[in-house]
């Protein structure tokens, strides 16, 4: 019998995967982006944001306070990679959200599971046209060079084939069904364009948790990026419960783990909303999980599903720590609140 042993929380943001010396030249994209999100759920424009901000978070846009975060992050992650190869686990199953990398607008399931034999990263391309299309905000890398190393940091440099888990994945994907969600299954990466692959959201799992000891991952696809079709938190509560009594009801003798990638809030750092899921998970409070107002998760904001959903697929398990990280890398307030967290 399998059995559900550690879960994890990550930020998969470029805060985490890239140096801080190059936090800088990253925040400059953000002064192009066209549509963000307030604090309340409104669009607005990046002048909008510059002109409300407040000393506060100008004084936090430094260099040497990005060094500073950036070697908490270091920090948190060197913290959850020790508790990765601690639980000596056999598989890891991967929350996470696409976009763009797999899935198009053609074809965008709410809920997928990847169960086929080869697992390969997709490239990272420039995608922001279609994000703007959509009304949803893109910050796209100034130059080459930084492109380069975003890239590699999501193990989307080039095709790098991940350790799948076939048969595993497959039971959970029948326990779902089995359980009333209805899940799109993907057997294998499409051909259709050389760029498609498995995204951001796993490659950078594999690129900081992993690192040269891999475990053979299954990935969970949770739109939780593009309306119209996005779960509401608490349908990603359930999917949470669901995946937890899937992992559990398989008959194979596995040590799993589970994954929340993603997160917290971004494009527009707002501590406001971040504290108030960390106190859910503190509290492991159902009810404040499923009812986070769903006009807050949007942007990179949404994927707090994930860790909704991993929140309560961890239930049986015990919050261990947790980490929280506020970015800001500019006046106007756009950045990233980092979370780490790890139950067992």
């Amino acid at each position: 019998m399998a059995q559900h042993v550690l879960s994890i929380g990550m930020s998969h943001s470029t805060m985490v995967t890239l140096d801080d010396s190059l936090w800088g030249e990253w925040s400059a994209g953000d002064r192009a982006i066209a549509i963000l999100f307030d604090p309340e759920g409104e669009q607005v424009t990046y002048a909008q944001l510059a002109e409300r901000a407040g000393d506060r978070v100008a004084q936090q846009v430094t260099r040497q306070r990005w060094k500073e975060q950036y070697a908490a992050v270091r920090k948190a992650v060197a913290r959850l990679v020790s508790d990765v190869v601690s639980a000596n686990l056999d598989v890891l199953v991967i929350v996470g959200d696409d976009q763009l990398e797999l899935f198009s607008f053609a074809n965008m399931p709410a809920l997928a599971i990847f169960y086929g034999d080869r697992l390969t990263s997709g490239l990272w391309t420039s995608r922001f046209a279609l994000y703007q299309r959509q009304g949803q905000p893109a910050s796209a890398p100034p130059n080459p060079r930084l492109q380069r190393a975003v890239a590699e940091g999501y193990a989307m440099d080039a095709h790098h084939e991940f350790a799948s888990a076939p048969t595993f994945a497959r039971e959970l994907l029948i326990s779902l069904i089995d359980q009333g969600f209805d899940v799109a299954g993907v057997a294998e990466i499409p051909s259709i364009d050389e760029t498609v692959g498995l995204g951001h959201a796993f490659g950078a799992i594999v690129t900081q948790i992993m690192r040269e000891q891999p475990i053979p991952i299954v990935p969970i696809l949770v739109n939780t990026y593009f309306p119209p079709n996005q779960p509401t938190p608490s349908r990603c509560y359930d999917l949470g419960l669901a995946v937890h009594q899937a992992m559990e009801s398989s008959s194979a003798a596995l040590r799993v783990g589970l994954v929340a990638s993603g997160g917290l809030s971004h494009f527009v750092t707002d501590e406001r909303l971040d504290r108030q899921v960390l106190a859910a998970l503190r509290a492991n409070s159902e009810e404040q999980l499923r009812t986070i107002p769903r006009k807050l998760l949007n942007a990179g904001s949404s994927e707090i599903r994930n860790w909704i959903a991993v929140a309560a697929a961890s239930k049986h398990l015990k919050l261990v720590w947790d980490e929280y990280i506020p970015v800001y890398r500019t006046p106007a307030g756009t950045g990233c609140g980092l979370g780490f967290a790890c139950w067992s």
